[in-house]
């Protein structure tokens, strides 16, 4: 009769022998992923040392990309898929950054994930299998969440189309569930006294005297600079001066925008969401920020480093821009400046300038959520100004009296 074939990712007896002293051999039959049954064999200095280290073997060789168990099935619970789809993740981030290409997901969004994973999804679903998790019972979950819905719905969806891929899942239970609803609020840019306004408040701010560390001496350069390129705050804080060219050329300045600081604090390459590096044409305001803060002497390539040189935190950023601006102006946050540049450059120059200011791929997102809706029509009576003629000729009586 012939011998039985093993399942998928398991194994037959093991079988040991000493091939010598003090050298132990075991082995066992092992049927890969790929539906062939091989030898396997490992090596220790005793029998249950070369049993030991031939099990390791095959528990390693049962899992698949990314260190995922291949017996993900129905019955493996939602906590498990969490875990094995987010190794994936890490593993195809690090196979990409070894590969000199660029990640599908970044480091930052993969912490972020799991953050998420790990605080909001698990503790209510984790336990679930993945035949019970119901449309139903994914969209009261979502419903009844204070936070981070959006980001736990990502995370579930994800996590069920990978569940797909392997086979566990028939269908994913998110996509019919509850979805939040898009936020209703219009781009708002600053008015030029309303810049004025801001911008004279953090001077006021510099200038205070307090109890405590020093407050920011950057703060003003900062902020003209960013009114002057519509840069994000992490590209800015990233430049080098190395990025900064023209500057006693007498012509035009421009900034190499091609780095930003990830999650960790840490200067890393490329634009937010590996974006490409854009150069961008410095206006006269920013151009005297840049001039000040060269004249500050500090012995460092950063344009903006902190006390030590090293990379400003954002968050310290946020924190001194929220105590000058004070809460009458709660609406202006820093990423403001850069609708407000976004929507100057698309009065004056269009939509297509607008987005390429911005360093966006399309228009479409540079008009959805950068772009200011200008509420006064322009002047369009020329291209009405026929039927008045036409009208006039014919007097006030109509075609068929005049005729």
């Amino acid at each position: 009769m012939a011998r039985p074939k093993l399942e998928i990712g398991t194994y037959g007896e093991i079988a040991v022998k000493e091939e010598s002293p003090g050298s132990w051999r075991a082995t066992a039959r092992y049927r890969d992923l790929d539906g062939t049954t091989r030898l396997v064999k490992a090596y220790g200095q005793s029998e249950s040392k070369a049993k030991a280290a031939l099990k390791s073997k095959l528990k390693k060789r049962r899992r698949g990309p990314g260190g995922v168990d291949a017996e993900l099935t129905p019955d493996s619970t939602v906590a498990e898929l969490l875990k094995h789809w987010l190794s994936v993740c890490e593993s195809e981030y690090a196979a990409a950054v070894r590969a000199g290409g660029h990640p599908v997901k970044s480091e930052g969004t993969i912490f972020h994930y799991r953050r998420c994973a790990e605080k909001v999804v698990i503790p209510a679903l984790g336990e679930n299998t993945l035949r019970e998790l119901s449309t139903p019972r994914v969209d009261r979950f979502l419903r009844e969440l204070e936070g981070n819905v959006k980001m736990a719905r990502t995370v579930l969806s994800q996590a069920c189309t990978f569940a797909i891929r392997y086979g566990a899942m028939e269908y994913s239970p998110v996509l019919a569930a509850f979805k939040p609803p898009r936020s209703t609020r219009r781009p708002r840019a600053l008015t030029p006294d309303e810049a004025v306004l801001i911008r004279d408040r953090i001077v006021a701010w510099q200038r205070a005297k307090h109890h405590g560390p020093r407050r920011g001496s950057d703060r003003l350069e900062l902020f003209d600079l960013l009114l002057a390129t519509g840069c994000r705050i992490g590209e800015v804080l990233a430049l080098d001066w190395s990025d900064v060219h023209g500057l006693d050329d007498g012509g035009p300045v421009t900034l190499r925008v091609g780095w930003h600081l990830d999650f960790k604090n840490r200067r890393v390459p490329l634009r937010k969401g590996n974006a490409d590096p854009i150069t961008l044409t410095v206006a006269s305001l920013g151009v005297d920020a840049l001039r000040r803060q060269r004249a500050r002497g500090l012995p460092w390539d950063l344009v903006f480093p902190s006390s030590v040189g090293t990379p400003q935190q954002e968050s310290n950023v946020y924190r001194n821009w929220r105590a000058a601006r004070g809460e009458d102006l709660d609406w202006i946050k820093t990423h403001t400046l850069r609708k407000t540049v976004v929507t100057a450059v698309e009065r004056r120059l269009g939509l297509e300038a607008a987005a390429r200011q911005a360093g966006h791929a399309s228009t479409e997102v540079t008009r959805m959520h950068y772009v200011e809706r200008n509420q006064i029509v322009p002047d369009h009576t020329a291209a009405l100004d026929e039927f008045s003629l036409r009208f006039r000729s014919v007097g006030t009586e109509g075609t068929e009296k005049a005729g």
